[in-house]
């Protein structure tokens, strides 16, 4: 007997839940206590929720037939708002996942892309920053130069050790100018033409003194020529003179009858912007690496000074361009006229630029890691000539360079105070500072993702093989390379040039990549926690969801099936509308 303080009709629905149309046995009494247990409960949303989800249990089975069941049915699906928010986190999720393949890919391609780009600003043409910088460079580069001054003359001549004080800085800024500018574009690969020349200006505030006030006395370069005018007209010249530091540099006509002829003799004579030579060059555009490479220089394509052929090719850039790519281990060749030959220049290290520490540069030395390679060897040796041989370790012969240019000259090369050459020829002088690689050694700073030469340091020692072949200075010491001075070339960008470089180039090749693999990450696991959380979602709904019958029963229903089926699908309506009000009054029927 159902005793439901509630509704007749929910009595009479309880006993629609034990029986079946075709049995009078109850076929579940979970059922039937899962109801009976919410009976006393005051709350008619509680009670309805309870009905609601006890019909479900029992619509899930397969003997299940009764309309009033099937009527329920309609629950079985989520309510709108659950499938608004399951269409919404789809389309999150599937955009969440096309930026992270998106992101994923640019960075697999990010680097290539970027080096492509760059390349591309790198080219020489007209109107690029590139070619604006490198047509007038405006780092400011410093040519500072020491000087020897020998203080016991007569000792020398009579037979002693040369004793030897150094003068100077006497310091001058460069400008380097590329003019004549001309592009062949109908051939392949694209060339440039063009000049070069340095202009010299004195900084005195940067030099120690004034070099018309400072005298030395020096090697008298005129008179240790084998073919000078001393030797033709019999005039008087010993080995060495006494002059200024500025006649010493820039040149001095050492007798009235050579003012005469017009010819000065000095170490940088005809250079201030006077000394001019003329270049093919490859421009990139083809082939980034060939950049700067030269066809040709002042008119040839090979030289013809040295007795090897391959001493005589062309190879390398003027200095001022390098290709991008480097990295330790590289190699660097470079043109040098002055010297007629192209010098190579090993990548040896790494380290940080003076006035931003942020970028980092490749150290390029004269010298290999190993100063033993064989190949390093074998360039030096290609420039050994068969009537002089090969000069001594750490030394450049530049006489056969001077023969070509018309100058005969018994002139050679080092680094300052003969640092790493023959111990036995600084053994010989009294007064020179002991070297070291810091402040005396050649070194050139490239930054290896643009190949831009940052930072330059370049430091000669100018000597001069002296002879006692006169029979006035009989009594010197033979075979004497002497040191007449040194240079030092300085390229420093300031922190504002650096910082340029850093932040348009450096570092969004540093952050790009960061940032993608963060977006990456983070919007793939957003994507696979979205995916996971839908896929429980659905289960947990599936699971508690009615489970109808896929063919309607046959089966005919009475008509007080009928009514109660419709006033259950009234009710549920309700409920699943959250029409509290209305199930309320409902029940109370």
């Amino acid at each position: 007997m159902c005793e439901s303080k509630y509704s007749k009709k929910l009595c009479e629905y309880e006993e629609l839940l034990r029986f079946t149309p075709s049995s009078s046995t109850p076929t579940s009494n979970v059922g039937a206590r899962k109801v009976a247990k919410y009976k006393g409960e005051r709350s008619p949303r509680t009670q309805l929720h309870v009905l609601m989800v006890t019909e479900d249990r029992f619509a899930s089975s397969p003997t299940v037939s009764n309309p009033v069941l099937r009527t329920l049915c309609i629950h079985r699906n989520m309510s709108r708002k659950s499938k608004c928010l399951v269409v919404t986190f789809s389309i999150i999720a599937v955009i969440l996942l096309i930026l992270a393949v998106v992101s994923f890919i640019m960075l697999s391609i990010f680097d290539r892309l970027f080096l492509s780009m760059l390349a591309k600003n790198l080219v020489l043409q007209p109107g690029s920053p590139m070619f604006d910088q490198w047509l007038s460079p405006s780092v400011p580069i410093l040519f500072k130069v020491y000087l020897m001054n020998l203080t016991n003359e007569d000792e020398v001549l009579a037979g002693g050790r040369p004793r030897l004080r150094q003068v100077g800085p006497f310091v001058y800024r460069e400008h380097r100018e590329h003019y004549d500018v001309q592009f062949s574009n109908d051939s392949s690969p694209r060339k440039i033409r063009y000049k070069h020349r340095i202009f010299y200006s004195f900084q005195p505030d940067l030099s120690s003194s004034d070099p018309t006030t400072v005298a030395i006395t020096t090697p008298h370069l005129f008179c240790l020529s084998p073919d000078s005018y001393w030797v033709r007209y019999g005039i008087s010249c010993g080995p060495f003179t006494t002059l200024t530091a500025e006649k010493a540099m820039w040149g001095y006509y050492p007798t009235p009858i050579v003012s005469m002829v017009g010819t000065k003799v000095g170490l940088f004579v005809n250079h201030n912007g006077t000394d001019v030579h003329e270049f093919l060059a490859d421009v990139g555009a083809e082939n980034i690496q060939d950049i700067g490479k030269i066809y040709e220089a002042d008119g040839k394509k090979k030289l013809t000074v040295w007795d090897n052929d391959e001493a005589n090719m062309i190879k390398g850039t003027d200095g001022s361009l390098a290709p991008p790519g480097l990295q330790v281990g590289s190699t660097v060749t470079l043109y040098v006229p002055e010297i007629c030959r192209s010098p190579t220049l090993y990548a040896t290290g790494k380290k940080n630029t003076v006035n931003l520490k942020d970028v980092e540069i490749i150290v390029f030395t004269g010298a290999p890691a190993d100063p033993t390679e064989h190949l390093f060897e074998w360039r030096n040796r290609i420039f050994c000539q068969a009537n002089s041989g090969c000069p001594p370790k750490g030394l450049v012969a530049l006489e056969p360079c001077l023969n070509s240019k018309g100058i005969n000259m018994p002139m050679y090369l080092s680094q300052p105070f003969f640092m790493d050459a023959d111990p036995r020829i600084s053994e010989q002088f009294d007064g020179l500072p002991t070297p070291n690689s810091d402040q005396h050694e050649t070194t050139v700073h490239i930054e290896p993702t643009t190949g831009f030469v940052l930072e330059a340091f370049k430091r000669i020692q100018f000597n001069v093989l002296m002879r006692n072949t006169d029979p006035m200075f009989k009594k010197m010491k033979n075979g004497l390379y002497f040191p007449i001075g040194w240079v030092e070339e300085t390229a420093i960008p300031d922190k504002q040039t650096l910082e340029e470089v850093y932040y348009r180039i450096l570092l969004p090749r540093k952050q790009i990549p960061i940032i993608l693999s963060i977006v990456s990450g983070v919007t793939t696991f957003l994507t696979v926690t979205i995916i996971l959380s839908l896929a429980i979602h659905l289960r947990c709904s599936k699971r508690n969801a009615v489970v109808c019958p896929s063919v309607p029963s046959t089966k005919s229903t009475t008509p007080l099936e009928e009514e109660l089926n419709l006033k259950i699908t009234t009710v549920i309506t309700a409920v699943s509308n959250w029409d509290v009000r209305q199930s309320e009054n409902y029940l109370r029927l």
